[in-house]
């Protein structure tokens, strides 16, 4: 919001009409150059490239590091390729500036250069800061859980220090496992559930695709994957680091989890 009125601000002291289209970029990492590969500043590029966007418009942005928190080397030929386009680009940030595509002059370059090294500086402070804080929690992961996330078959105390299992549905995970192992696929296994109207763990019934989730899910083995979110926002889960051992309480055996892998 505070970005938008400031663009509104500008585009009428200018006598400029602001593009209704909406562009937005939420949790998409400038830092690692993904908005101008996957998202919206890369649309916008290609519609400078197609015409869509023409020649002597402004892109407004509330500081350079909105367009670019690579290392300068990556975000100077970003900045230089908009402007040659033919497209101004105006900041608010840390002072208001216009840089025009026809008259860039060398002091527009250094302070373009100055924001853009200070942006790549602050942003790997702060990743080194991010993963060293990450790789506490997980080193102390013994003593206070990483996060509340568990499988439906354990409680997660106040304290976040350990986890409890919730007996009734860990006899019930118990049994999809033996079930599984005694050759039932998961189709069979959740109507089986759903015929004796055991109350599903998610939802008021079982689906076949939760039951193969449950089957395939090493946390049932004290085991536990951190993933982290690629791609920002709607982007998939994808690992990060290794599983961590002995973090949840066995809700089956290694043994029974095998033979119903292998069955």
């Amino acid at each position: 919001r505070r970005q938008l009125e400031a663009s509104r601000d500008f585009a009428k002291a200018n006598g400029l009409v602001l593009d209704d289209h909406s562009l937005e970029d939420l949790g998409v990492s400038a830092f690692k150059g993904l908005n101008a590969t996957e998202g919206a500043l890369g649309r916008f590029l290609q519609a400078v490239k197609d015409g869509s966007v023409e020649r002597g418009s402004y892109l407004i942005v509330e500081s350079l590091d909105r367009l670019s928190r690579q290392e300068v080397l990556k975000a100077l030929p970003l900045f230089l390729s908009i402007l040659s386009a033919g497209i101004n680009v105006t900041t608010f940030s840390p002072t208001p500036h216009v840089y025009l595509h026809d008259k860039t002059n060398e002091m527009d370059l250094m302070l373009s250069l100055f924001v853009m090294s200070r942006a790549h500086e602050e942003s790997l402070i702060k990743s080194k800061r991010v993963g060293d804080a990450w790789r506490n929690k997980r080193n102390n992961a013994s003593t206070k859980k990483l996060s509340k996330i568990a499988p439906y078959s354990l409680k997660l105390s106040d304290d976040r220090t350990k986890f409890t299992v919730i007996k009734e549905r860990a006899a019930v995970v118990q049994r999809i496992f033996e079930n599984g192992a005694a050759g039932m696929g998961a189709y069979a296994i959740a109507r089986s559930l759903n015929q004796e109207k055991v109350p599903g763990f998610r939802y008021g019934t079982w689906q076949t695709s939760y039951v193969s989730l449950i089957l395939n899910n090493r946390a049932v083995l004290v085991e536990y994957q951190p993933d982290r979110l690629q791609g920002g926002k709607g982007g998939k889960r994808v690992p990060a680091g290794d599983p961590i051992p002995d973090y949840f309480p066995a809700v089956v055996s290694q043994d029974a989890f095998d033979r119903a892998q292998e069955a």
